[in-house]
């Protein structure tokens, strides 16, 4: 198993499990957070997540090592685009494998590296507490792609616009304090505190009632987020990521990052 789960009282949290390789997302894990995902919206005794990584990162995106990783994406980036035009069940966004299917309150326990898709999943948790040696950011443009799994709507959205497009065209990362300072990041603890204060937070939100909870929670998102072009900004994001990844600099990208060598692109 990828993804290992644990309930405590009204709280499951979601340890994303292959630290030989930063907990990269592959299709099994992918397939497994989906399924979470869902089976935690229908469970009504949780009330809150926590989803975190094993190891020294949360997650460093999807795994682009595997000899299938490439065109894996393209068939997934195009199965993503075709849902996106005509599913619109997913609670607060249209990433297949992060907490966008419910209205419970998700947390993001930040423990280490978390960049391009897992930069994405954090995105799209309701929280981001963040160990003071971790280090959050977008890698895409540096392999040839966009960043995509709601990455530039959400950032674009949560941060100063020009912080948010310096994150994204330089393709670089943050250190805590510093997603902090710029409200990417809700708290900085220590390394030993990260899971215990993830705890506290989802402790206390559990204490709350839950109807109330969620119902804040969809009016947020309903009335500051997917009512000012957020789902449209989606569907644009998504039809303009299956066309980066059929181009020929995508493929030179993820090549060149597995062979770990600097990427040639030739701009088609």
């Amino acid at each position: 198993m990828t993804v290992r789960i644990d309930t405590d009282g009204r709280i499951a949290t979601v340890t994303l499990d292959r630290p030989e390789r930063m907990n990269a997302i592959n299709p099994e894990m992918s397939r497994q957070l989906d399924e979470f995902w869902s089976e935690f919206d229908a469970d009504d005794n949780l009330h809150v997540a926590i989803i975190t990584g094993a190891g020294r990162a949360f997650c460093a995106g999807r795994d682009l090592v595997r000899p299938d990783a490439h065109d894996d994406e393209i068939n997934r980036a195009a199965s993503s685009a075709a849902r996106s035009q005509t599913d619109s069940s997913n609670a607060a966004g249209l990433s297949s494998w992060g907490p966008d299917k419910t209205w419970k309150p998700v947390i993001a326990a930040i423990n280490g590296w978390c960049l391009a898709g897992g930069f994405a999943l954090a995105l799209s948790c309701d929280l981001r507490i963040m160990s003071d040696t971790a280090r959050i950011g977008s890698m895409a443009p540096k392999r040839g792609l966009l960043p995509g799994g709601g990455q530039v709507q959400r950032l674009a959205r949560y941060v100063p616009f020009g912080k948010a497009l310096e994150l994204l065209l330089r393709a670089n990362h943050l250190d805590a304090h510093e997603a902090h300072r710029i409200g990417l990041a809700n708290a900085v603890t220590t390394p030993d505190e990260l899971l215990p204060t993830a705890l506290e937070w989802a402790e206390e939100i559990a204490s709350n009632a839950p109807l109330a909870v969620r119902a804040s929670k969809r009016a947020a998102y309903e009335g500051v987020l997917l009512q000012s072009g957020f789902a449209e900004g989606m569907t644009l994001e998504s039809q303009l990521y299956s066309e980066i990844m059929v181009t020929e600099d995508a493929r030179e990208g993820t090549t060149a990052f597995a062979e770990k060598r600097p990427a040639q692109f030739q701009g088609r």
